[in-house]
């Protein structure tokens, strides 16, 4: 193995004798004639000057008056074999070629040398020797290789700034901007999860619930916005970000909260989900019928965060109240404290390419929402 750096002390010789003219070069006009193989392992620069209709031995490969970069490998024996590559594959390559043509030559039986690694057969895998290599002069420089023995010291420098201020650098969030990242926050803890526990004032609390669900619905319904505050709250979800959880137990065929919103006319969805995508908000929408969409993203409430779910506890329904047309989620068995609110989103069938992902893990998932 050679380094190719030139020795110190380095002579330069004429081709053909051993006169050495005063500037360090051969005199001109002398006939030029064979020199003396230079030893392994180092590299001698050896200019020479040719007549110029004489250039017969003008180009020898073995001879190169600069030093080339990086490492050198040589592979020589004392017959005189001897091989010079940059690249180790390279030089196992024509190591074996040779041997195929003396054996060749020789009438002998062919060798295969498939699954012979040239690295591991002249040692350049060996521990020792990577110990050795990795001390080598500027392997400090070699970003893609990984090193195992000596890791080279990290420079302690901070990287230049290119606009010479990090105050004059454009502020770039790190994550997504979401206005409700609050509500998913791990202090914040969703209600214990109780099935049979019932606490005094929840008791009193489901007796007059339960006496308001044979009142006509929109009397139901001026009652539900007081009793949602206490029965429902967003909290971090297993399913998807935030969901809303119950905080008291609710019965079957109970209301538990409106969807509420702005309500805009469905032409305009497309145009306002393309506004909130550049504003990097989360678009929260429910079509009420064919012609009105309630948009819940900037003035909606909690139900915006009910997930789906393919066995679901909830479902959605359209009552009229006033001569307006309303939104209400009803509980459709009953729902114990702490358990999340889910209903089915029920999404048109689409092709593979635009399916989503249903994280809800029942047993009878769909595996995707549309």
């Amino acid at each position: 193995m050679d380094t190719a750096k030139p020795s110190e002390k380095t002579t330069s010789k004429s081709v053909l004798g051993n006169k050495k003219s005063p500037e360090g070069t051969a005199a001109p006009g002398k006939p030029v004639g064979k020199d003396k193989a230079c030893p392994v392992g180092r590299a001698v620069s050896v200019p020479v000057s040719l007549p110029p209709n004489k250039d017969s031995n003008a180009e020898d490969p073995s001879m190169d008056s600069k030093p080339k970069k990086g490492i050198i490998f040589e592979i020589c024996s004392e017959d005189g074999f001897h091989i010079q590559s940059e690249s180790i594959e390279e030089a196992w390559k024509c190591l074996t070629d040779k041997v195929k043509e003396a054996r060749s030559h020789a009438r002998l039986s062919e060798l295969s040398f498939d699954g012979v690694n040239g690295l591991r057969m002249l040692g350049i895998v060996h521990e020792a020797v990577v110990f050795l290599l990795e001390q080598l002069c500027g392997s400090k420089h070699c970003r893609s290789y990984s090193f195992r023995f000596h890791k080279p010291e990290e420079s302690e420098e901070p990287p230049l700034n290119p606009h010479g201020s990090a105050r004059a650098e454009i502020h770039q969030r790190r994550s997504v901007f979401d206005m409700f990242n609050f509500l998913a926050s791990k202090h914040r803890q969703p209600p214990e999860y109780r099935p049979q526990e019932e606490e005094e004032d929840e008791g009193q609390l489901r007796i007059v619930r339960r006496a308001s669900m044979e009142l006509p619905l929109t009397v139901r319904f001026k009652q539900l916005k007081a009793m949602s505050k206490e029965t429902v709250g967003v909290y971090r979800s297993p399913i998807h970000g935030r969901g809303l959880f119950c905080k008291k137990t609710i019965e079957a065929g109970e209301m538990v909260i409106e969807y509420s919103g702005n309500v805009i006319r469905s032409v305009l969805t497309d145009k306002r989900e393309k506004y909130y995508d550049t504003k990097g908000i989360g678009c929260y929408m429910f079509r009420i019928d064919d012609y009105e969409v309630v948009d819940a993203t900037v003035h909606g409430n909690a139900a915006r965060f009910i997930n789906h779910s393919c066995e679901p506890n909830c479902y959605s329904r359209v009552i009229t109240v006033d001569g307006q047309k309303h939104i209400v989620i009803f509980a459709s068995r009953r729902i114990c404290c702490g358990e999340e609110l889910t209903y089915d989103y029920k999404f048109p069938i689409e092709d593979a390419s635009n399916k989503l992902p249903c994280n809800c893990g029942t047993k009878r998932c769909r595996k995707f929402l549309n």
